[in-house]
């Protein structure tokens, strides 16, 4: 990294808002971190937000002056008589800045405790300032710190032992680099091997890219309905007993008595209950509910039951009562994920009901594993994470209420070392519970002010001067904001190919 280079002096200072005099030649853009160094060795890390230019004709009388040296067009008159009057030491750029942190002499780090003395000099981060770095780097990389316009070959990342279990955010349009940043990510998971990670890959976009991680035999294991002939890719199938009443209410729209009709079918026939409905006729169903409950259902409310239960038995390969507990594929992929493998399930073929609803089923039965253990059991245990893509449809506002699997998962699973990865390209749509359950967030780009009002608001922490950084953010660049974190970091994400051939050439 360059060594620390001159930016200006310090002008003014109040609690943790600071003015700097910006040095001739020199440039200062959104977003830069700069360091101001205090009189006792101590350091204050300041981002710059924005910036305004002084002269002494920035009055209306200095300004009316300045027009009459300019013809009637506009045009200038005398071009070295102007040069004067504007250059030189007549005109400042004056940046503005919060502070972030303040490091004292000894390299320790607090939050703001103090205001730098006027006229210190600012400079550009360097080598020396190891104690901020060193808090940024985190043991799952996914890519260099980022300074205005400038990139330093300074790694940041997250610490899967405090970001995981806390729940993460990704936001960011189509296009601004969300499947590459998934893509990061679980490649400094599989190279750490400390955490498992489950992602529902919706468009079967990441086997191909991580499949080509070294580690990927070991520690890569990808589930389909239809695997073909890929290596490492195994066919997912489930068992009747498997399937409970919440799987099947959380992936179609029911009415009261269809949703009445399917608690009341798996009280009668408890852990048989799909199996029953696929195997007898619909006045079978009736009359057996009728004698068991004393209810008498309409044809057409058991018919759609009947017909959204074959058609999951259909795309989800579900077959009759499994032998015994380890013939399970659900279990086997519990066994993989506690064992910090990741663990990817291909939903690109499967409709958007028997995507729920194994996306559910799953989820649920992760949460009931590891909430199964004993506290001696979980700690042998990898912490776990699910991505979950275009989240909104199970955590949005109405789908909350339902109390279905991740709305538990946002409110319990911390407690069982397990966490949550919503990716959504709006985050407006998401409940407000949620998104404040969200003690990470990525925020790459994103063009609705909704979206990143919505952010500002439920951030924990204060982005409101980065509004200009968030919104010019290009694609694969983004604010990182995390409780262990001072403040929210711009980060550079690193392109997956280069990662791979910089970290395993």
């Amino acid at each position: 990294m360059a060594q620390q280079q001159y930016k200006g002096r310090l002008t003014y200072a109040q609690g943790t808002y600071v003015e700097f005099v910006v040095a001739p030649n020199q440039d200062v853009d959104f977003g830069d971190i700069l360091v101001v160094e205090g009189k006792n060795n101590d350091r204050f890390y300041v981002r710059a937000y924005d910036f305004k230019v002084k002269s002494r004709w920035s009055g209306m009388n200095g300004v009316s002056y300045l027009m009459s040296k300019l013809d009637e067009n506009g045009q200038i008159v005398n071009q070295e008589e102007l040069d004067f009057y504007l250059g030189g030491n007549h005109t400042v750029k004056i940046g503005l800045a919060e502070q972030l942190c303040y490091a004292d002499h000894n390299g320790q780090l607090f939050n703001p405790k103090t205001c730098p003395d006027f006229f210190c000099e600012v400079r550009g981060l360097s080598s020396k300032d190891t104690s901020l770095l060193k808090e940024m780097k985190g043991d799952l990389e996914i890519g260099f710190l980022k300074s205005g316009r400038t990139v330093l070959e300074l790694p940041v990342g997250i610490f899967g032992s405090k970001a995981i279990t806390e729940h993460i955010g990704i936001f960011g349009t189509t296009g601004s680099g969300k499947s590459n940043l998934v893509k990061v990510l679980s490649s400094s998971i599989i190279d750490n091997g400390n955490y498992g990670l489950l992602i529902f890959d919706v468009h079967n976009e990441y086997y191909r890219d991580l499949s080509q991680h070294p580690k990927f035999h070991d520690r890569l294991v990808v589930y389909n309905t239809n695997p073909e002939s890929r290596h490492n890719v195994r066919k997912l199938a489930l068992y009747c007993d498997e399937i409970e009443p919440e799987d099947i209410t959380a992936c179609a729209t029911f009415t009261e008595p269809q949703l009445d009709a399917i608690y009341k079918l798996s009280s009668v026939w408890h852990d048989r209950w799909m199996e029953c409905v696929l195997k007898y006729d619909t006045q079978d169903i009736i009359e057996e509910l009728h004698e068991c409950t004393g209810q008498k259902f309409q044809a057409r409310t058991i018919s759609k039951i009947k017909s959204i239960c074959w058609n999951l038995e259909q795309e989800l390969n579900i077959s009759d009562t499994q032998p015994n507990e380890k013939a399970s594929i659900a279990m086997q992929m519990m066994k993989e994920l506690e064992e910090g493998k990741v663990v990817l399930v291909e939903l690109k073929n499967i409709s958007p009901v028997g995507e729920q609803a194994l996306s559910t089923l799953l989820s649920k039965k992760l949460l009931q594993h590891y909430a199964g253990k004993t506290d001696s059991e979980r700690s042998h245990l990898k912490p776990v994470l699910i991505v979950l893509e275009e989240a909104h449809r199970f955590l949005g506002k109405k789908e909350l209420t339902s109390q279905n699997v991740f709305a538990r998962f946002v409110s319990e699973a911390r407690k069982f070392n397990l966490g949550l990865c919503v990716v959504d390209q709006q985050p407006r749509l998401l409940a407000d519970k949620v998104l404040s359950q969200l003690n990470t967030l990525f925020i790459l780009g994103l063009a609705s002010k909704a979206d990143r009002s919505k952010l500002e608001a439920m951030c924990r922490k204060d982005i409101l001067q980065q509004r200009n950084e968030i919104k010019n953010l290009d694609c694969g660049e983004l604010i990182v904001a995390t409780n262990y974190m001072r403040f929210a970091a711009p980060v550079k994400v690193h392109k997956f190919d280069e990662f791979l051939t910089r970290k395993f050439q």
